[in-house]
């Protein structure tokens, strides 16, 4: 896909104030964590927009929750690249940078292949099982349009390859472009008619990688990349 016109999200152009929105109350136990998750999807499904200011007073105040275990889970954002922390100003929804996205493309074509052929030995029993259950999660996300449940389940589906592959630089590779892969993703996922034809695509890739044939993989793994990027 192009990273214009139905991407502006993307390029961050215009700032919204999401300042009318309402995400709350949590009703179940308030931690950090939960508190997080609630905020997680609101930036993932596009409630909470890119560039937007998280003021902390009236987040809390809609959440039901004390500033304490808010100001937390803004840092377990901030960590993950969902949330930008700007000394004297607040927090903010990150948007995702073109550039970055770009380059996260050219490296994901050439890596992720070799993620593949090392976690080749571990995609038998439990290595297939968690592969499989990431398709399923973006099934279930896709059977009740759930934006972020599809995302969850589209970048477990990748994780699980690098992390399979037991290679340390690879995983901390994948860690580190993953906060911005996803806000990618939040707004890639809108341009596909139906949320399906995102587990289409994992079904597709999923069937070559079981062939083992590297040439054939790292083929796809360019197509599924590149038609991320470019188609639209």
């Amino acid at each position: 896909m192009t990273l214009t016109a139905n991407r502006a999200q993307v390029a961050g152009v215009g700032r919204r104030d999401d300042a009318n929105i309402s995400l709350g109350p949590i009703e179940n136990r308030t931690t950090p964590r939960t508190v997080a998750n609630v905020l997680r999807t609101a930036i993932l499904d596009g409630t909470l927009s890119p560039e937007s200011p998280l003021r902390e007073a009236r987040i809390a105040s809609d959440l039901g929750v004390s500033r304490a275990p808010l100001r937390e889970a803004l840092g377990i954002l901030a960590d993950e690249g969902l949330v930008d922390k700007i000394a004297y100003k607040g927090a903010y929804v990150a948007e995702a940078n073109a550039k970055k996205i770009a380059q996260i493309a050219g490296l994901r074509k050439r890596l992720e292949p070799f993620a593949i052929e090392l976690a080749m030995p571990r995609l038998a029993g439990g290595g297939r099982t968690r592969v499989v259950h990431a398709l399923q999660e973006m099934s279930r996300g896709a059977d009740g349009a759930n934006l972020a449940m599809t995302i969850e389940g589209h970048m477990s589906f990748h994780r699980a390859f690098y992390e399979l592959s037991e290679h340390d630089l690879l995983i901390d590779l994948w860690h580190s472009w993953e906060g911005q892969l996803q806000l990618f993703l939040s707004v890639d996922h809108q341009s596909f008619a139906n949320l399906h034809d995102v587990v289409a695509e994992h079904e597709r890739l999923l069937a070559i990688i079981d062939t083992g044939d590297l040439e054939a993989i790292a083929l796809e793994m360019d197509r599924h990349v590149h038609d991320q990027i470019e188609a639209g």
